[in-house]
């Protein structure tokens, strides 16, 4: 021991600036007993010199980083020669480059390497600030070294470090001095439980990156669309936090762990947060510094947020949900039985799809009655496991012109309880009738429709006659006569223009008789209580957001259907969907039980478009009705599965006021060019770049009108008056040959009123037009009367 603490003592003694070494040695004989107190510290200067005296090896910037003639002692890489990574007493410094990617395998160190806690590698130099360096480990490359600590990242003399993960290995951090140095997990999948303080983390081309064990403290997180994030679960010490000034980005998905405080605000954020945060399990997952709420926070269009509750069961509370705006938002579980409930704790709306993918004891609670859960247009429920979703009628699927929110297909033994607010959105236009339906497992009172648009009637059903009476909830006029009707079969007797079968609803709007599985007639003119709408003198409604509610139809649906009469019966779509009504009349064999063809209404010509002979698939909107023709008295059933998505579904919603006619010019049976107009009572002859289409001439055949004021146009929105004549133009190349072209009216949405004709002057030719009309134009180059801009116009008399 005497001789052990002689050596500290000469060793501690070498540090200070003594005469000479006999002064030396004799101060220690004379001070034995203090050297032996000190010996601890003693201990760790040794160990610190220790540390100094090991080698440092530099990169020199251009070989393979893991390859021994890439490094040498010089700053600059060359000098001396490094006979492998494995050996004791050496660290590596990278440098002399601004990216570096790693090609195969570097194994660093042993295990017997004595380095005093430092570290094996180091990204930069910690000495010398040097420019910042990316540093890139691609698919199959592997670094190992044997040190509990792999690399240290010092900090650059401007910029930032950057490490790139391409493969599944994560790098045990050591000391870093770069606060900005940032991480982009690059199509990789890897677990990190990672404590260190980050500049930018990134997750970008499908990278899956689970930190359920990591606390870690960023500047700004990313999350590009695709890849997925997985948070802290419950425990204390874990957690993803944001620094003073720094946000959150989500594109892809992000799992939320933790069930945070269901009082406050749920699970997904917390913020003024003081780190390091010494117990976590309490707050949400991630964690910001800034007190502002909400915080920086963004969820992209494409973003998922994943309430999914971890996989030990460790977590025994109700998980809430933050409110926010969600995107698509996901509540999974796939924990133990105690871990299996979710509260909604504020108003949530969701743009894109709300997915329930839980066992089956899940439960699903709202426990304020300021709550609501909206989906927005175009939005969908989707539920994909059995589970049952208690909406204790705070769910509302809105609608409007971009689209509407619907219930998707259902998993087998799921279930949703409690009223559902269902919304349909119909577009301005003049007063039309419209066929609607509902999706409610009951029948409804026509009172779900007087609180958004006027409906009239009278308690004897009649029209045309004086002294009607008007009926309770109906909204009366000068006539009181019906606008709301219901068809019965039995009666109905195919006459025009008006079938007996109508039967108009009578007496009391309260009644429940709008049967469930039925369709329903309504006049629609605009807005409840809108000016001048209800006697036609302003022929132009608002559009009108339709609102019902009740429980709606869930699994299979059989609707009764009856031979009497003409056989034909109204009926509805029963879900709160799109539904495939091709699949639904296929299944119920067309020829035996029904005729061999289904009828839709226009809402903008008033006439039926009729589908025969019936297609496998034909897609029809939530909420709208068709006829069908029965041929013996039976079921029309439908099931979860002829739930669809509205990518082509027909025009029974289409705006009314949309009155078009389009040509299209065919040689051979090819489409060449075609020309649109659109009659709009609010514009002008003039070219009106918001709602017309200038041409783009084509290299063969060009038809176009042309405007007031010269423009040539392939699409004109029209101010109809009583009269509007259209010149067109046409052209061929001056090397054609002579041709001939047909021009075919491919679409005619055309009020009965207007009657539309095509002048062909070098001929002296009027043809009137319609649907599917052809008209054959023949065209020689070498006649200039046969093109030209003054050849042809389109005459439409009102």
């Amino acid at each position: 021991m005497i001789a052990c603490l002689k050596y500290i003592y000469l060793r501690f003694a070498l540090l200070k600036p003594f005469r000479n070494m006999k002064k030396n040695i004799d101060s220690y004989n004379k001070h034995y007993n203090s050297v032996f107190k000190l010996g601890l510290i003693f201990s760790m200067l040794i160990l610190s010199l220790n540390a100094k005296a090991q080698t440092p090896w530099y990169y020199n910037g251009s070989g393979p980083i893991n390859n021994v003639t890439s490094w040498g002692t010089n700053t600059d890489g060359t000098g001396g020669a490094l006979i492998d990574f494995t050996s004791g007493g050496r660290y590596f410094i990278i440098q002399n480059t601004n990216t570096v990617t790693l090609s195969g395998t570097w194994n660093v160190g042993n295990t017997n390497f004595a380095n005093a806690g430092g570290d094996s590698i180091i990204l930069g130099n910690h000495t010398t600030a040097v420019s910042p360096i990316t540093f890139t480990l691609p698919t199959g490359s592997a670094l190992t070294v044997n040190k509990s600590r792999t690399i240290a990242v010092a900090a650059p003399s401007s910029g930032n470090n950057k490490i790139i993960y391409q493969n599944n290995t994560v790098l045990s951090l050591g000391a870093i001095a770069d606060p900005a140095l940032e991480l982009v997990f690059d199509n990789t999948t890897i677990t990190t439980s990672s404590a260190s303080s980050f500049g930018n983390v990134s997750l970008i081309n499908n990278a899956v990156v689970n930190m359920a064990g990591a606390a870690i403290l960023v500047n700004n997180l990313l999350v590009e669309v695709g890849s997925t994030l997985s948070g802290p679960l419950d425990a204390s010490g874990n957690y993803i936090g944001i620094k003073t000034g720094g946000s959150v980005t989500i594109n892809g998905t992000f799992r939320v762990g933790r069930q945070g405080s269901v009082a406050a605000v749920g699970a997904l954020y917390t913020t003024g947060v003081t780190f390091p945060v010494v117990n976590a399990a309490s707050q949400a997952t991630i964690l910001f510094q800034n007190t502002t709420t909400p915080p920086a926070l963004t969820l992209g269009a494409n973003s998922t947020i994943d309430y999914y509750r971890g996989f030990g069961g460790t977590q025994t509370g109700v998980q809430g949900i933050t409110p926010w705006a969600y995107a698509n938002l996901t509540l999974s579980n796939d924990a133990t039985a105690s871990n299996r409930s979710f509260a909604v704790v504020g108003n949530i709306t969701v743009s894109s799809n709300l997915t329930i993918s839980m066992p089956t004891s899940a439960t699903i609670t709202q426990p304020s009655a300021t709550t609501n859960v909206t989906l927005l247009p175009s939005a969908k429920l989707i539920i994909n496991s059995a589970t049952t979703f208690p909406t204790n009628g705070k769910l509302t699927l809105q609608s409007n012109n971009t689209g509407t929110a619907s219930v998707g297909t259902l998993f087998a033994g799921a279930n949703i309880t409690g009223n559902v607010n269902v919304q349909k959105y119909i577009p301005s236009g003049y007063r039309k009738h419209r066929f609607l339906s509902h999706p409610f497992s009951t029948d409804l009172p026509l009172s779900q429709l007087t609180d958004d648009i006027d409906i009239t009637g009278n308690s004897a059903g009649t029209t045309g006659l004086t002294g009607q009476i008007v009926g309770s909830g109906f909204t009366t006029t000068s006539t009181n006569n019906p606008s709301a009707y219901y068809f019965n079969t039995a009666i109905a007797n195919g006459a025009s223009p008006t079938d007996a079968g109508w039967l108009a609803f009578i007496n009391n709007t309260a009644t429940t008789n709008w049967p469930r599985g039925k369709g329903i007639r309504v006049l629609v003119r605009g807005t409840k209580g809108q000016a001048n709408t209800l006697d036609g003198v302003d022929a132009n409604p608002n559009p009108v957001t339709l609102t019902m509610n009740g429980v709606v139809n869930v699994g299979a649906v059989s609707v009764p259907m009856v031979n009497t009469g003409t056989g034909l019966n109204l009926m509805g779509n029963p879900y709160a969907s799109p539904v495939d009504i091709g699949a639904v009349l296929t299944a119920a064999v067309p020829g035996t039980n029904i005729a061999n063809a289904f009828y839709l209404r226009n809402p903008q010509t008033e006439s039926f478009i009729t589908v025969s002979p019936i297609p496998p698939s034909y897609i029809i909107p939530a909420y709208s009705a068709f006829f069908v023709q029965a041929l013996t008295s039976s079921n029309l059933s439908f099931s979860e599965s002829n739930k669809s998505n509205c990518t082509a579904c027909p025009t029974v919603f289409r705006a009314a006021n949309r009155s078009s006619l389009e040509i299209k010019a065919i040689n051979n049976g090819l489409e060449y060019d075609n020309i649109i107009f659109n009659l709009d009572l609010n514009s002008n002859n003039n070219y009106d770049r918001t709602n017309d289409a200038v041409k783009i001439m084509n290299n063969k055949f060009n038809i176009y009108s042309i405007t007031a004021d010269k423009i040539k146009v392939a699409a004109k929105s029209i101010g109809l008056s009583n009269k509007e004549v259209i010149p067109i133009g046409i052209s061929l190349p001056k090397n054609s040959t002579a041709q001939t072209f047909q021009l075919k009216v491919v679409e005619f949405f055309i009020n009965n009123n207007c009657k539309v004709t095509i002048h062909d002057k070098l001929l002296n030719k009027y043809t009137l037009l319609q649907k599917d009309s052809l008209y054959e134009l023949n065209i020689d180059p070498k006649n200039s009367n046969s093109f030209g801009d003054k050849r042809l116009e389109i005459i439409i008399e009102n």
